[in-house]
This record gives C-alpha cells, sequence and structure tokens, in this order.
C-alpha cells in the first residue's frame, strides 16, 4: 500500500485558495493510533482507580474494624476468664485459710493438752508409780516458717515445711495426648499437680498427723488412769493391814526445795471430748493416790533392820521370860547379832535417846498422825534427842542392855502413846516393798 496524501487549495496572490498536499506514513498512523489506545487505556486505568480506590480503603478498613472487634473481644473473654479464675483462687484461698485456722487451732489445743500430759507425767514419776525413765508423749506440731501458694494468692500459716512451686499455665508434657484416655508410658514424666491440689494434701497429712498425735494423746491418759488405779487399789489394801481409818489421816506437807505460787485449778469440761472426760475422770484418782502415797511415805511401814531376822517374841500375851507368868509383851523382838544397825522405820523426828529400865538403851521417833516407834536394848545409840530422821536413818546398834536375856532388838510400833502390833506395819511394808 502506498501512504495516502492529502492535497490543500494554495491560494494565489489574488486571493484565490491554495491547496497544500500532506503525506502521512502508514507507521505514523499506526503509531499514533497505538499511543491513542495507551492513552486510552491509561486514562480508563486512572478512571477505574479514581473510582475504586474509596471502596477498596473502604473494604480494607471494615477488615481491619473487623480483626480490631475481633482482638476486643477475645480480650474481653480473657480477661473474663482472668476474672474468674481470680475468683476461684480467692474462693481456694478462702477455703484454704479457713482450713489453716482450723488446724492452728487444733495446734494450740494440742499443745496445751500436751502440757497437760507432761504434767500428769512429772506427778506419776515423782510419786514412783511410772518410771523415770518413761518419756512423755512429744506431738510432732507444725511451724510456721513457710508460706503456703495456692492459685497464685500467698497465704502465711502452719503449713508443712517447704514452699511448692506453681505449675506452668500450659504445661505440655511429652506423650500428654497420647496417654490422655490411658496411664502413663513407663520412663515419661509424671504432671504435677496443680498448688491448689498440693496444698490440699499437705493439709489433709498435717490434719491426720494431728488427729494421731490427739489419739496418742488420749492413749496416755489412759495408760496413766489404768496404773493409778492399779496403784491405788494395791495401797488401800496394804493399808488395810494396819487397820487404821486412813481416810481422816492428814498428809504431813514435806516438800524438798522452795516451791510455791498462787492457786490456779485446771478447769475441764467432761463433755467436751474424750481428752477432758478422760482427765476429768483420773484427776480425783491422781489426787487420793497422790495422798496415799504420802501417807505411805510416812507411816513405818519399814523393817527396822536390813534383810531378814526372825521374830524371837510376838507381840501380845506371853509368859514373861524373868518372872515365868503371863504378861504383856508391847513389841516384838527381832534377833540378831550384837552390834547390828538399827534403822528408822518411817521419816520424824527423835523425841528420847536415853536408857530407859527395862528397855535398856532406847530410842523414840516421834512420827505423822501420832505414829511414834521405839527401838530398845541397844548396845550404842547413834542419834539424839530433836535430830530429824529419814526412813532407813541408823538410830544404834543391836545390843542387850536392860531387861533382856540376850542380844536382840525390841521394836515397837505406838498411836497416841498407846503400843499396836508391829507386825501389822511390817505386813503392809512388805505388800508395797516394790513400790516404795
Amino acid at each position: 500500500m502506498h501512504p495516502q496524501s492529502h492535497t490543500a487549495p494554495a491560494l494565489p496572490a489574488s486571493g484565490l485558495i491554495v491547496h497544500k498536499t500532506y503525506t502521512i506514513r502508514r507507521s505514523t498512523m499506526l503509531m499514533g493510533l497505538g499511543w491513542l489506545a495507551l492513552m486510552t487505556a491509561c486514562s480508563g486505568t486512572a478512571g477505574w482507580y479514581i473510582l475504586s480506590k474509596d471502596d477498596l480503603a473502604a473494604r480494607l478498613i471494615s477488615r481491619e474494624t473487623t480483626r480490631q472487634y475481633a482482638y476486643e473481644d477475645r480480650i474481653a473473654a480473657l480477661r473474663a476468664d482472668i476474672d474468674r479464675y481470680a475468683s476461684r483462687a480467692l474462693l481456694d484461698q478462702d477455703g484454704v485459710e479457713s482450713r489453716v485456722d482450723e488446724l492452728t487451732t487444733r495446734q494450740a489445743e494440742l499443745e496445751t493438752r500436751q502440757s497437760l500430759v507432761t504434767a500428769l507425767t512429772d506427778v506419776l514419776q515423782s510419786n514412783g508409780i511410772l518410771p523415770a525413765n518413761k518419756l512423755p508423749l512429744r506431738p510432732r506440731v507444725a511451724k510456721p516458717e513457710e508460706p503456703i501458694r495456692a492459685s497464685g494468692v500467698t497465704s502465711f500459716a502452719p503449713i508443712m515445711p517447704g514452699k511448692p512451686t506453681p505449675a506452668p499455665e500450659t504445661p505440655t508434657l511429652r506423650g500428654a495426648e497420647a496417654n490422655a484416655g490411658g496411664g502413663w508410658q513407663s520412663g515419661e514424666l509424671q504432671p504435677e499437680p496443680p498448688p491448689a491440689k498440693r496444698v490440699e494434701a499437705n493439709l489433709e497429712r498435717l490434719d491426720k498427723a494431728m488427729a494421731r498425735t490427739s489419739n496418742a494423746q488420749i492413749d496416755a491418759l489412759k495408760e496413766m488412769d489404768q496404773k493409778v488405779t492399779e496403784t491405788q487399789k494395791k495401797l488401800r489394801s496394804a493399808l488395810a493391814e494396819t487397820g487404821l481409818d486412813t481416810d481422816r489421816m492428814s498428809v504431813p506437807n514435806v516438800v524438798d526445795g522452795g516451791v510455791g505460787g498462787p492457786l490456779v485449778p485446771v478447769k475441764l469440761d467432761a463433755s467436751a471430748g474424750p481428752f477432758e472426760a478422760t482427765l476429768t475422770a483420773l484427776q480425783p484418782r491422781l489426787t487420793s493416790l497422790i495422798r496415799l502415797r504420802g501417807l505411805v511415805e510416812q507411816m513405818p511401814l519399814a523393817r527396822p533392820m536390813p534383810g531378814d531376822h526372825d521374830f524371837t517374841s510376838n507381840y501380845g500375851y506371853r509368859t514373861d521370860p524373868f518372872t515365868r507368868g503371863l504378861a504383856m509383851h508391847t513389841g516384838v523382838d527381832f534377833r540378831a547379832a550384837s552390834g547390828s544397825p538399827i534403822l528408822a522405820t518411817a521419816p520424824g523426828k527423835v523425841v528420847a535417846a536415853e536408857y530407859n529400865g527395862g528397855y535398856g538403851n532406847m530410842v523414840e521417833v516421834e512420827h505423822a498422825n501420832g505414829l511414834s516407834t521405839r527401838y530398845a536394848h541397844m548396845s550404842a545409840i547413834l542419834v539424839s534427842v530433836g535430830q530429824t530422821v529419814k526412813t532407813g536413818t541408823v538410830v544404834g546398834r543391836v545390843g542387850t542392855t536392860g531387861r533382856s536375856t540376850g542380844p536382840h532388838l525390841h521394836y515397837e510400833t505406838r498411836i497416841n502413846e498407846e503400843p499396836v502390833d508391829p507386825t501389822k506395819f511390817l505386813n503392809a511394808g512388805s505388800k508395797l516393798a516394790g513400790m516404795l
């Protein structure tokens, strides 16, 4: 094809129109058309962009707004969970603190009871009712050394030693998913219980330990009660040999060392529990036993000579060794070698230490409740008037002074200056030999 040409009319000098002819190549025309198409496309794209950019922005804003709302909803849900967990933690902590308060009160009660058990043990040991090597029960009590953490809340209380560590928020242990429906495989870590569970377990163990201690204290009191009852029966049975009314006899207040203080009786409610009921029943029996024990210690129940010695003459009517007539023998005679030691049979004060007619060299010791003892025919007197003696104190030596046919001890027991049979007291002392 040939390029097309256009002829424009030419204007003559005389004013006539003159046409000029321009020639346009085909390639130039195609280029122009292409440029025109490109400009049209650009104009269309620009127009589309201008028209659609507002919609795109709106979509972007809408999407971001939706995402923000979702995040806010999630945050609100998480905050609600946190509040719920915090409320649950506070409730759990209230429960823990209530248990702690209860256990603390019980612990204080156990310590008070233990002081009573220890005091009773000391009393029984000092009176020879319990062996001195028997230690009183010592309860193991908790100490307020470490805080307890339950669900992130701290409470200081006397719980088991050791501070549990909080469990991770999202524990993911190896094999957890595989073992969700069954047991754990050997060799794999066991999941630790949550802190609240561990605290509850500690409180439960402490509760059981306190229950065991309480039961042990009650058993100790029952054992004491049984021992006191048995000892009381033995003492009454032995003292019955003397024929004395022990209920009317007073017990001297003999205490070594200085002690004292105001009287503050222990008040117990027997209906409060088995410990109080057992202790309430034990107290009067223990008081009676201590009184009987005091009487025993002040009465002439011991033997006046060490070892076993035969009686050569009993208390009562007999044939007098000198007149061969019937006479009253106011004591008992012990056969013994001259110079053998003569012992005081009870604590008291020497009221006579001299030669006294038919008694020869004689010592008389005054005891409590109008009781007195006489030791006669001595070869030597080893005490003086006014001297205080104890059971077993050597007061003289066996001899044959006074109205005597040979070395022996004449021993008398008197109540308000009237002679009574010494064998009653000696038999009572024999029954109590293992208890004195």
